[in-house]
């Protein structure tokens, strides 16, 4: 995964695409998981290699705070990135 395509997907699950005059439908998926609880994220496990390549495209310091998770918004949608660990 890259920046480009989580984008792209992200773009798609919200979308982005049908968009007009500032308002856009609700996916429904995304509708029946608000409904279980507000505080819904998309979530990815990702490898070392992958988690810490989107890292950098995403301008995230690896350093600042919890390393081995990246959270953000991405237009009314949380998403969270976790670093898999195969203990």
């Amino acid at each position: 995964m890259n920046k480009e395509e989580l984008f792209e997907f992200l773009d798609s699950w919200i979308q982005q695409d049908k968009a007009k005059d500032g308002f856009k439908p609700i996916n429904g998926y995304q509708l029946h998981a608000y409904m279980l609880g507000l505080g819904f994220h998309l979530k990815w496990y990702l490898s070392e290699k992958d988690f810490i390549a989107i890292a950098k495209e995403l301008d995230f310091d690896l350093e600042d705070g919890q390393a081995d998770k990246i959270l953000f918004t991405y237009g009314d949608q949380n998403v969270e990135l976790e670093l898999y660990s195969q203990e």
